[in-house]
């Protein structure tokens, strides 16, 4: 033990005459033991050995604390594992500090810190490639701890203790489907409810809570960002839900009784969901869905799962199951469906009313948190619909149960069939269509030559329907009758000299389309 305290005196010694400019080092076969405070002013590196008692602090004020994966933070007892140990306080007030752990969550294997307590604004961040592992108690007096794509774990043979935790502090597994995890260890019927304190930025708590009846096992949990309807994949849910889903497992998989509790801020409601609360309830994704439940309000009440009064409002839902897998994704839903549509839809219709302007008319009887609607156009000479111009909703914030009116007038004198569709968008982007609806050119019917000799050729565009088409005299008797198809071209031939008129009627309904004179004279 002398050879211990004589190491600390010296190293301690020697940071204070260098007035922290010099990082500290500790080699594989160096032996350092702390009694009392310690204060690091540089960055360390530890390959060897670190001892600390129980009553001992050591204060880390550098900027990254990196353990070597054969190193060890001993405790006070034989094994150097089992104790209560001293305090790893990292303290910086120069940003974020960094921590290599040396820990390995796959293989359980490497350093860990007896405990370990983040006293900076700017929190800590594990390093790439160091999961990080405290074995008895984590400290969150100020600032996050932020995992960055890898695993912290607390506890060894018990979940440890996580202190100080609120929506304040907690530790951040991040906003994408892809984080880390935040492991307990040995949850049991013994540990109670054990709270995960997690969320998915630094303003964004939204901890777990798992109580578990079975064999110790530890858990892990991590949360992340919106609903998708895959759990990680497909499209995103909105409305309905609350914009967080929860990756929660357990080692093993035992069926011990297991009540999950899942707490979010209530700023993170979607608008229907909010007007819904009443019914919403935790749902798990089984069999390629998400749970749709009816009478479930699991136990919805207040957030509790904070040792720090909330300066947010929270609120907190709890549910009962037989074990929870080792990878389950959870999120809170309300009402049986996922979601409204932002609209519907009770009447849409696009007409020409010149060569050059489309009316484009449409009618809602429901709008729910719609944003805009997008009129979108395709011309039969392209592959997509392309949008055309944006209509804001005439909803109060909306929302509107009442019916509503809109138009909107399009320039378009494309010489050919245009198909348009209304796209309603709410403010959390979900959507749907209309139909498609079909607009063709003003109808041109021509006969070229006019006057002509007896031959002469039609041509009509701007409709596809059939067509009869008539030619009559000036008696009213029918000379000729055929018909057309669409935008096609006629070659009529032999036509005596006189004065005539051409009609044209549609098939379906026979409504007459257009009506001109033709002059066949004598050559």
């Amino acid at each position: 033990m002398k050879r211990y305290l004589l190491i600390l005196c010296f190293l301690v010694l020697s940071i204070n005459t260098i007035h922290a400019q010099q990082a500290a080092y500790i080699p594989a076969d160096g032996k350092v033991w702390s009694f009392g405070n310690v204060a690091f002013f540089g960055d360390v590196t530890n390959d060897g050995t670190l001892g600390s008692s129980p009553a001992s602090v050591l204060y880390f004020l550098g900027k990254q604390w990196t353990n070597g994966y054969t190193a060890l933070l001993s405790d006070e007892s034989t094994s150097g594992k089992d104790g209560t140990g001293g305090t790893f306080r990292f303290a910086g007030n120069k940003g974020q500090q960094i921590v290599a752990g040396g820990y390995n969550v796959a293989a359980k294997a490497g350093p860990s810190f007896p405990n370990l307590e983040v006293s900076n604004t700017n929190g800590i961040i594990l390093a790439d490639l160091n999961d990080l592992q405290v074995r008895n108690t984590l400290q969150l007096t100020n600032g996050h701890v932020y995992l960055n794509g890898w695993n912290l774990q607390v506890g060894v043979n018990n979940p440890g203790k996580i202190t100080g935790y609120s929506d304040q502090r907690f530790i951040v597994t991040g906003p994408e489907t892809g984080g880390g995890f935040l492991y307990r260890a040995k949850l049991s019927s013994t540990a109670g409810q054990v709270v995960f304190p997690v969320g998915t930025n630094a303003t964004n708590y939204a901890p777990a809570g798992v109580r578990y009846e079975g064999s110790p096992e530890d858990f892990k949990a991590r949360v992340f960002d919106s609903v998708y309807t895959q759990a990680i994949a497909g499209r995103t849910v909105y409305d309905s839900v609350v914009f967080k889903t929860w990756n929660l497992g357990q080692e093993g998989n035992g069926t011990g009784i297991t009540a999950v509790a899942l707490q979010h801020m209530d700023a993170d409601e979607a608008p229907e969901y909010r007007l819904n609360r009443s019914s919403s309830y935790i749902s798990a994704f089984t069999d390629r869905n998400w749970e749709l439940r009816t009478s479930a309000n699991d136990n919805m009440g207040p957030g509790t799962l904070t040792t720090q009064p909330m300066r947010q409002s929270a609120t907190m839902h709890s549910r009962g199951m037989a074990g929870i897998g080792n990878n389950t994704y959870f999120a809170k839903l309300a009402s049986l469906s996922y979601s409204y549509l932002p609209a519907d839809f009770i009447h849409f219709n696009a007409y020409r009313i010149s060569y050059s302007l489309v009316d484009i008319v449409w009618a809602t009887t429901r709008e729910t948190n719609n944003a805009v609607f997008e009129i979108e156009r395709m011309l039969d000479n392209e592959t997509v619909f392309k949008k055309i111009a944006t209509v804001a909703t005439k909803a109060p914030n909306g929302y509107s149960t009442t019916r509503l009116d809109y138009y909107y007038q399009d320039t378009n004198d494309y010489d050919g069939w245009s198909y348009y569709r209304i796209k309603a968008v709410s403010a959390t982007g979900k959507y749907v269509y209309t139909d498609v609806r079909e607009v063709g050119p003003l109808i041109q019917a021509t006969v070229f030559p006019n006057p002509n000799y007896g031959q002469f050729k039609v041509t009509v565009k701007g409709i596809k329907t059939p067509l009869i088409v008539q030619i009559f005299d000036t008696w009213g008797q029918q000379i000729r009758k055929t018909e057309m198809v669409g935008q096609s071209e006629l070659n009529i031939r032999d036509m005596p000299t006189g004065t005539y008129f051409l009609v044209l009627t549609h098939k379906d309904s026979g409504k007459q389309a257009y009506v001109c004179k033709v002059v066949v004279i004598d050559h």
